[in-house]
Order: C-alpha cells, then sequence, then structure tokens
C-alpha cells in the first residue's frame, strides 16, 4: 500500500491541516480531567479522518482500529 502523504500534495496538505487541528486541541486544552478527554475523543475523531486519506500514515501517527 502507498504512502498518499508523501505521494500526492492534496492528501499532505489535508493531513497537515488536520494535525494542526489535534496540536491546537491539546494547546488549548484545560488541564482538567473532563477536557483532556474530551479532547483525547476529537483527536481519535481527527486520526479517522486520517485514516481514511492515508492508512499507513494514521497508523504511524496511532491509529488503532
Amino acid at each position: 500500500m502507498e504512502w498518499h502523504y508523501y505521494t500526492n500534495k492534496a492528501t499532505k496538505r489535508k493531513i497537515d491541516f488536520l494535525l494542526e487541528e489535534a496540536a491546537i486541541l491539546y494547546a488549548n486544552c484545560d488541564n482538567s480531567y473532563e477536557a483532556r478527554r474530551e479532547a483525547e475523543r476529537k483527536e481519535k475523531e481527527i486520526l479517522s479522518k486520517i485514516n481514511s486519506l492515508d492508512p499507513h500514515f494514521a497508523e504511524s501517527c496511532g491509529y488503532r482500529n
């Protein structure tokens, strides 16, 4: 299977945008347990979107089915 992140510029841009979203989640997250759990839930949604674009890259980011 091909790594679309490294071979397709449009896919790379989409994944980079999603990775930025994930980073912003944690950068702006409160220190409370509930806020961290919510950020984790949203991160899993983002990783799922990345998985639909490039499953290999998603795995390297920690995505598990």
